[in-house]
């Protein structure tokens, strides 16, 4: 998979993947126009969606009957380095299920690709090229 992020202006940037873009900038508050996403948000979504996908696959495979999903996910900052230091996160999950399904929706869930990630501590290879 190959993303790319170009600034677009100032501290405004474009990511791009598959022909697709979003725009990321900074909060009115600090001096950005406010309409794009921040860099935590996407990754707070990339970990929701990627529950929530996790969990309705296998529920669909299992046939464990699912009305509808919300996850709401929040983040604490921590310091010395700054960093996201704890993500809270909220599934609500509705339908006829019981409690050893609940049980292992929940397991899944947990266990999507993005929450492994950042519960491994990913190898990052960092390049820095001047043109």
């Amino acid at each position: 998979m190959d993303v790319a992020v170009r600034q677009v202006q100032g501290r405004r940037f474009e990511v791009e993947a598959r022909g697709l873009s979003l725009v990321i900038d900074r909060l009115e508050e600090q001096g950005g126009p406010g309409d794009g996403f921040r860099p935590t948000e996407l990754l707070l979504g990339a970990l929701g969606a990627c529950m929530m996908g996790t969990m309705l696959g296998f529920a669909e495979n299992q046939d464990i009957p699912i009305e509808s999903v919300q996850v709401f996910l929040s983040d604490e900052v921590a310091e010395h380095p700054e960093r996201i230091g704890r993500i809270r996160v909220e599934m609500q999950v509705s339908g006829a299920i019981s409690e050893s399904q609940t049980a292992s929706l929940r397991r899944v869930a947990a266990r999507c690709k993005i929450h492994s990630t950042l519960a491994g501590d990913p190898q990052v290879d960092f390049d820095f090229v001047v043109l």
